[in-house]
């Protein structure tokens, strides 16, 4: 029984994460699908649902100030710190707002009901929208992925090589390719579940979580063909992955201090190592079934289903806040110029024109309010070296504050929001003159014009 479990649930698991088929002339993983679905057919019903969620995040975290419920659950998930607090609650508020036109005509609102700042949050076609789908389907599913087997068969399979590059378990490819078929918060979430469930040490899960967390290859091909890019796809995202991956090496050779060697709290260190008495594909295949025999599909259900509450009331909400004034601020002004001034000199000196060089130098930093708007800002270039540097860039940064930034801070590997303006910074660093390599070599390969 437990090799069945095993072999049908973990292969249900990669079919609906990291396969994509085609489906009404669309080639998408079925994540994907089912949004589309859900927002082609039920759009309005389902965004009737995402206000209720607002409106009982509001009502919750107020009211378990002064009540404490029998099931402790229900007072770990809404009990919270005063600045947590604040920010449930505002996030929520504004949720509804724009949701609802409310206070429209007046200045303030205007800001924020501005289909640039909220409008790309919230509503049809809103970032919210797709997170509130895609964490409930995917984290219901996510168990088919991780408890039953697959998470060490591939890790014994892959250990070697992946711990070599990389300094980390083999079962975190696992967390990359989830990444790279499906979402950059996948990944991430898989990592934060595997580290709390001790197949990770701290130091381990902040160099997966934060390197290996490639966007998805549906998005990339999005900004691609916003770009002008897309009849080279092939190379903008090979550059992409390529880039990833040098970052990843570096980061894990890194010293970390802050994030050491110790587990969860509470977890159990998972550790997979090889006899000397079997193949690695036989130990693969055997620890595999023993994971399957002991996990329970029901409790792995309702472990998931906690976990779509806690994304709900503790996360969307935050998401929602940070990403609507980090719009707001480069819609409205000048602070993504002002900041990346110290760029232009340093573009120009790649050999870019002043005119080309003022437009990519906030380009590459507004990535970190989010991951789209670099292509906004760099969209007009003439320059198609400049459009390819940039696109690539605002993939290889990884952390944007509208999405990855946030589940970073959010999860129990240790990042605040200090560490993630460095891990940005960090990585922006490194990839320019990686990338000022790989474009100087397309164009001189005549794939890209300067």
């Amino acid at each position: 029984m437990a090799k069945y479990k095993f072999i049908l649930l973990s292969f249900i698991g990669f079919i609906f994460f990291l396969v994509p088929f085609n489906l009404m002339g669309e080639e998408k993983i079925a994540i994907s699908h089912i949004i589309t679905w859900i927002t082609g057919n039920y759009l309005e019903l389902f965004i009737d649902f995402t206000m209720l969620c607002a409106w009982i995040v509001i009502i919750g975290t107020l009211l378990f100030n002064w009540i404490t419920v029998k099931k402790e659950f229900w007072n770990r998930v809404f009990k919270c710190s005063l600045p947590n607090q604040i920010l449930r609650v505002i996030g929520s508020f504004l949720y509804i707002m724009v949701l609802s036109n409310w206070f429209e005509g007046s200045g303030w609102a205007n800001m924020i009901l501005n289909p640039n700042t909220g409008g790309v949050m919230a509503g049809n076609g809103g970032l919210l929208t797709t997170l509130y789908i895609t964490f409930f389907v995917g984290l219901l599913m996510l168990p088919l992925l991780t408890h039953f087997g697959s998470v060490e068969f591939i890790g014994i399979l892959f250990g070697p090589l992946v711990n070599k590059l990389f300094n980390v378990p083999g079962y975190s490819a696992v967390d990359a390719i989830a990444s790279f078929v499906g979402d950059g918060t996948i990944g991430i979430v898989v990592t934060d579940t595997q580290y709390q469930r001790g197949y990770y040490n701290k130091r381990e899960a902040y160099i997966i979580a934060t390197s290996f967390s490639i966007v998805g290859i549906a998005f990339a091909s999005a900004v691609a063909e916003e770009l002008g890019f897309s009849n080279i796809f092939p190379i903008f995202y090979g550059t992409i992955a390529l880039i990833t991956v040098i970052l990843a090496i570096i980061t894990s050779k890194m010293p970390l201090k802050k994030f050491n060697t110790a587990y969860f709290e509470g977890a159990a260190p998972n550790v997979i190592q090889c006899p000397e008495d079997q193949s690695t594909l036989a130990h693969a295949y055997s620890e595999a079934i023993k994971t399957a025999e002991d996990a329970s599909l029901l409790k792995a259900f309702k472990d998931a289903l906690k976990g779509v509450v806690n994304v709900y009331v503790g996360f969307l909400p935050i998401i929602m806040l940070v990403g609507t004034f980090s719009l707001i601020i480069a819609e409205y002004t000048n602070f993504f110029a002002i900041i990346s001034a110290p760029l232009i000199p340093i573009f120009k000196l790649a050999g870019y024109t002043a005119e080309v060089s003022k437009m990519m130098a906030p380009a590459a930093v507004v990535g970190f309010a989010d991951m789209y708007l670099p292509a906004l800002f760099i969209g007009e270039s003439l320059s198609e070296s400049a459009r390819f540097l940039i696109g690539v860039l605002a993939f290889t940064q990884l952390v944007f504050m509208s999405e990855t930034g946030m589940v970073l801070v959010k999860s129990k590997i240790g990042l605040n929001f200090w560490d993630v303006i460095k891990v940005f910074v960090f990585r922006t660093a490194l990839s320019l003159p990686l990338l000022f390599i790989a474009t100087n070599m397309l164009v001189s390969a005549g794939v890209l014009s300067h």
